[in-house]
């Protein structure tokens, strides 16, 4: 079931990745029409695809893929992510149509070392039916959109594209009016989420623990997602969402509802 830009996907991890059971009661109840996975929690277990499938969900993205780029590679994990065989294994295995990929390089790196990784990722991701989108950031070898597009161009693989995080465009390098020149078929991804018009004193620890919900910040996000439609970006839209008091307070049903009804009234024009 491939979803489209009228279609809403919730992040298990905006739930901070409850049993599956849970979050698939979670996302119905919300109004979600799929799910992204983290496969360092959900295995690659065909059941649990079968299981999403039954509750008349698709198994969107799996998130992520960490890639290491240049020279003096420590090997994995760089976070607390899935080997990377077993991100692409579950996204075969649960019926996923794309997986997201960070990329780690904590010294220089060139163009042409990323444009390598992300089109070895692509071919990695073709071989079990999938696309492979680049998520960029301030703090990652690629930081802004126009960077960013250039380099998923650049791989030559009609898989390649990109993951446009709100809460990274938002924080800058660069700016949602970029998406006006970035073609709108190279974005794959679309994280949303809210942010406050000035950054947090502890940037890192906000983009895990607060960022926020639709139309509670300070992002134009229908005019950003208008930009990239009028590109001709049809990606559906991820509710990414890392609230960890509201996630307490609500619990996983009540804030999934609650990042449901506030993104279609932002959509709505209404938020």
């Amino acid at each position: 079931m491939n979803l489209g830009p009228d279609d809403l996907v919730l992040s298990s991890g905006s739930l901070d990745n409850p049993p599956v059971e849970v979050l698939i009661e979670a996302a119905v109840a919300g109004g979600f029409a799929g799910l992204t996975l983290w496969p360092a929690v959900y295995p690659p277990d065909p059941a649990i695809g079968e299981r999403i499938r039954d509750a008349g969900l698709a198994v969107v993205d799996m998130d992520a893929a960490i890639v290491w780029v240049g020279p003096d590679d420590p090997g994995g994990p760089y976070y607390e992510e899935a080997p990377r065989g077993t991100v692409f294994e579950a996204a075969a295995a649960l019926g996923a149509t794309g997986v997201n990929t960070l990329l780690v390089c904590p010294g220089p790196t060139s163009r042409e070392q990323v444009v390598a990784a992300m089109a070895d990722l692509a071919d990695q991701g073709a071989s079990v039916g999938v696309d492979v989108y680049m998520e960029f950031s301030r703090n990652r070898p690629v930081p802004d959109p126009l960077a960013a597009a250039e380099v998923v161009a650049a791989t030559g693989r009609p898989n390649c594209g990109l993951t446009v995080d709100f809460w990274h465009v938002h924080h800058g390098p660069g700016d949602f009016s970029d998406f006006a020149a970035v073609p709108g078929h190279l974005i794959g991804a679309i994280q949303l989420n809210d942010a406050p018009a000035e950054p947090p004193s502890d940037l890192a620890w906000a983009t895990r623990h607060c960022r926020g919900v639709p139309g509670e910040g300070a992002i134009d996000l229908l005019g950003a997602l208008r930009t990239m439609r009028e590109a001709g970006c049809a990606a559906p839209i991820t509710l990414e969402v890392f609230d960890g008091e509201r996630l307490a307070s609500l619990g996983p049903v009540g804030f999934a509802r609650l990042l449901g009804d506030a993104t279609r009234r932002v959509l709505a024009g209404t938020g």
